[in-house]
């Protein structure tokens, strides 16, 4: 009996043993989480509600220089789209800037974009107290963006002006590039200032 005891014994523990020898179940395979597809590129041209309109390309064509301190590019009727607008106006500082008479100020300088009767922006180079601009050439560069809907041609222009100094004979330069459509119609920037100290 004590023989047949030990074979239970024995067997029971097999038995309670065994299960740890089994190999866990596999866990089953997850797939990789898919990448989001990249959104589309924004379009070039008018959406469907400006049928008839187009966006084209103003190149060297539709410029051209009207002054030493004028320039202008013309976009044509029915245009419908978003442009950059890039201008640069050169100066070289004369003789006056070193005169008594500009009582240290030097030469200046302002560059101004028109769209049609509209400022775009303008920048502008006057003396500071480290700065004095007296000698060489110096440039300024202004950049705007519009978006445009026109029945009618319209002049985009580079304006440059200067005190004590000489503008570049060949006029400022202006580029004007599509961008692709982005769904708003207008955007700018009007003022800015600090503001007022709560009390």
């Amino acid at each position: 009996m004590i023989k047949s005891l030990f074979l239970g014994l024995t067997a029971t523990m097999v038995m309670v043993a065994a299960p740890s020898a089994q190999t866990p179940p596999a866990k089953p395979m997850v797939p990789p989480a898919a990448k989001a597809p990249a959104p589309p590129p924004l379009p070039l041209g008018p959406p469907r509600a400006f049928a008839g309109y187009t966006q084209p390309e103003i190149g060297a064509a539709a410029c051209r220089v009207v002054s030493q301190t004028r320039t202008v590019c013309t976009i044509p009727a029915m245009t419908a789209g978003r442009y950059r607008i890039t201008a640069v106006g050169a100066a070289t500082a004369t003789a006056a800037a070193l005169a008594p008479a500009a009582k240290g100020e030097g030469a200046a300088q302002a560059l101004q974009v028109d769209i049609g009767q509209r400022v775009c922006g303008r920048v502008d180079r006057r003396a500071t107290k480290d700065n004095v601009w007296t000698t060489g050439a110096q440039s300024l560069m202004a950049v705007c963006e519009i978006t445009i809907l026109t029945d009618r041609a319209l002049d985009i222009a580079a304006v440059t002006g200067v005190a004590n100094a000489a503008p570049d004979p060949k006029g400022p330069t202006l580029k004007v590039e599509r961008l692709p459509w982005d769904g708003v119609l207008a955007s700018g920037f009007t003022a800015g200032a600090p503001a007022p100290a709560t009390k």
